[in-house]
């Protein structure tokens, strides 16, 4: 697959941006409204299952109505055509902009950027896409507000550049892991941005 830019995803991909914005937001205000009472008893997968899910809806129904984005659904791989160019993937954001990858040879094809072989018939004919992480995180001191970015990885399954896509979310930057299990056991990795891709992570 081809690895585009973080300036051509700007030129092509900025009319998304509040949409995707505003859609995991909604996700983030429907997750406190219907699940207020027990989220305290959830474990961290769950809640992270629950969150994709509402994602995923929303972007579905996004799809349905705006031109330029199309729903893609192969078994359990939910993905978002952009623009005949991208494919993005919901995520929850791990350590830095790094993603939890189920240990299966179609998580780690995607997380190399690299379309899982079973679901290359998503798109007979079509330009081969940049894959993407529509990739979110509530921040353990502020739960009240969700943060969201658009990541991209290169082929050795580390981050390239990432875009910030919410208003208020500060940098990730490297961070440690916290000591929780989420039910996904590839180790979390640290990484850098620089140039660009920095200054617009921090905004």
């Amino acid at each position: 697959m081809p690895i585009r830019t973080e300036d051509e995803a700007y030129v092509e991909l900025e009319p998304h941006f509040t949409a995707l914005r505003e859609l995991v937001a909604e996700a983030h205000a429907d997750f406190r409204e219907q699940c207020r009472s027990i989220a305290h008893v959830l474990e961290l997968g769950t809640r992270a299952a629950i969150y994709r899910d509402l994602i995923v809806r929303k972007l579905r129904a996004y799809c349905d109505t705006t031109t330029g984005a199309q729903f893609l659904r192969k078994d359990q791989l939910c993905l978002v055509g952009l623009e005949n160019n991208w494919l993005v993937r919901v995520k929850r954001l791990r350590n830095g902009f790094a993603v939890g990858v189920s240990p299966t040879l179609a998580s780690e094809q995607y997380d190399a950027n690299e379309l899982p072989d079973y679901a290359t018939s998503l798109l007979p004919g079509a330009p081969a896409a940049t894959l993407l992480y529509l990739g979110w995180a509530v921040p353990e001191n502020a739960p009240g507000e969700i943060e969201s970015y658009l990541v991209c990885n290169d082929g050795n399954r580390a981050v390239l550049w990432a875009i910030k896509l919410s208003d208020s979310a500060p940098s990730r930057g490297i961070q440690e892991p916290l000591p929780i299990d989420d039910g996904e056991n590839e180790e979390p990795r640290r990484v850098t941005l620089k140039g660009s891709a920095k200054r617009r992570a921090n905004g």
